[in-house]
Parts: C-alpha cells; sequence; structure tokens
C-alpha cells in the first residue's frame, strides 16, 4: 500500500512539516506501507485549462501519476483568506476523478487562527467528497503556537496528531484487509 502525502501549499514551511511528520508517525505504525511526500513547492504545475492529461507538461504529468499510483492520501493546506490555496485547488481539477475514488484521505491544516479549522469542513471536505474519496471523519489542525521556535511540532501536538493517524491506520488496514492486500 502507498500513501501520498501532499503539501498542498506555497506559502511557508510548516504545512510540510506537519504532513512529514503525519506520514513518519504512519510508518512506524504501520511499516510495511510505503510513504512519499509531494510538496507542490518543488514541481511547476500547468494551470488546468481542460486539456488531455498527456499535453500538460512532464512535471505536471508526474505529479498526476504520483497521485494515480497511492493507495491513500495526508493531504496538507495552509488556510489562505478562509480557504485552501489555489495551487492545491488546481491540483483537485488536474488530477482525473478516478486518481482519487475509493481512496482514503485524513487532512491536516495549518492557520492563522483558531478558526481557520472551518476551511475544511467547509472548502476541502466537500471536494474531496466530490471526487469520491473516504474521508477520515477527523482531520488534524494546528495553528503557529503549536510549533516552537525551530518550527518543530510541540510534543502536545505530536500526541494529538498520533490519535489522529491511530485512527487513519486502523481505517487502513480496513481497506487493505477488504481489497485483498496483505496486512501485518
Amino acid at each position: 500500500m502507498k500513501v501520498l502525502g501532499i503539501c498542498g501549499t506555497l506559502v511557508g514551511s510548516k504545512t510540510s512539516i506537519l504532513v512529514d511528520s503525519l506520514l513518519k508517525q504512519l510508518q512506524q505504525m504501520l511499516p510495511e506501507v510505503e510513504v512519499d511526500l509531494l510538496d507542490l513547492k518543488n514541481y511547476q504545475l500547468d494551470f488546468c485549462d481542460g486539456r488531455p492529461t498527456m499535453e500538460y507538461s512532464n512535471e505536471t504529468q508526474i505529479v498526476i501519476e504520483k497521485i494515480t499510483e497511492a493507495d491513500a492520501f495526508i493531504i496538507g493546506t495552509t488556510i489562505l483568506h478562509g480557504s485552501m490555496p489555489g495551487v492545491l485547488k488546481n491540483l483537485f481539477e488536474l488530477v482525473p476523478i478516478p486518481a482519487f475514488t475509493n481512496k482514503c484521505v485524513v487532512f491536516a491544516a495549518n492557520g492563522g487562527n483558531h478558526l481557520h479549522y472551518l476551511a475544511i469542513e467547509n472548502y476541502v471536505k466537500p471536494i474531496a467528497n466530490y471526487l469520491k474519496m473516504f474521508v477520515l471523519p477527523e482531520y488534524v489542525f494546528a495553528l503557529s503556537s503549536d510549533f516552537n521556535e525551530l518550527n518543530v511540532l510541540k510534543e502536545e501536538k505530536v500526541r494529538e496528531t498520533s490519535q489522529i493517524i491511530e485512527s487513519y491506520a486502523s481505517y487502513l488496514k480496513k481497506l487493505a484487509n477488504r481489497s485483498g492486500e496483505v496486512t501485518k
């Protein structure tokens, strides 16, 4: 099973740190699972304009292929102006719906104030539902205060995220067993 962590922002480093932390926790709980981090900062994606996938740039096609090959996702986003960044919305538009269909996702977001968590419920989850993903009801939300002065997640936030990743790991095991994959 492949779990792809997606850092869906071009702003700052906290989202990438958060997603990477979640992937590492998942890897500790399920060592047989292959994890990878796709940080959109490292790719120059084309804007979605309705072209067939094979007409987009090589970099865009690589990203689409990584998503298509994944069995599940941890998708991270910064909350900007009460919504997700355009780069993540563009990614959702670029990738064909079947690449997301029936794949399990947990969301992780960081925002500037305690009300920004609402963007996950009001903007991000509805898109995942439209794309027919299995959406974990829990999600990770972090504020700047959840990181220390070295930009590392504080221990209390790691404990909180660990409980969510434990639920996610349990769900992944159930899906794997249902599809006939071997899990330990």
